[in-house]
């Protein structure tokens, strides 16, 4: 009998270590009411800038045209800038269940937070406000006009 055993051993200890499935763990998607639908690659295409005084009228406008893309896996988001081959590695996160649209971007100590002011299968819009920001954006500091608050409007085609 003991030999019987001493003999199935092994064979049962190589019929189950042959070829295990390796499982990638499911990245984790933060909470949240668009947390599922910004998973994916997107194309931000347009950033529109606009420069508002004390009167709550526009003081200055213009618009770039872009070529970054960002890609939403789990809780990770790789951003690629043009001239860059190489992503860089953020988080995001949906921390306020009361504004369930602020999205807050973190790399290492840095973060920023913005507004999902839509989102639908191939678009997206996000806003960012600062207040007295500076303008025209291509110009030195010390040439830049001040503002009341500066309005940008960020929009993305899902790839």
């Amino acid at each position: 009998m003991k030999k019987l055993l001493l003999f199935l051993l092994p064979v049962l200890f190589l019929v189950s270590c042959g070829d295990d499935e390796k499982v990638e763990p499911e990245p984790k998607i933060p909470e949240g009411e668009i947390s599922q639908d910004l998973q994916g690659k997107w194309h931000n295409y347009l950033v529109k800038r606009e420069y508002y005084g004390d009167a709550d009228t526009v003081m200055y406008a213009d618009s770039v045209n872009i070529q970054t893309y960002f890609e939403f896996k789990g809780d990770q988001m790789l951003i690629t800038t043009p001239g860059s081959s190489t992503p860089e590695a953020w988080t995001y996160s949906l921390p306020d269940k009361d504004d369930p649209n602020r999205i807050v971007l973190t790399r290492g100590s840095a973060s920023t937070d913005y507004m999902v002011v839509s989102i639908t299968d191939t678009e997206m819009v996000w806003l960012d406000e600062e207040a007295y920001a500076g303008y025209p954006m291509n110009v030195p500091d010390s040439e830049k006009k001040t503002s009341k608050v500066g309005k940008y409007t960020y929009r993305f085609r899902r790839q």
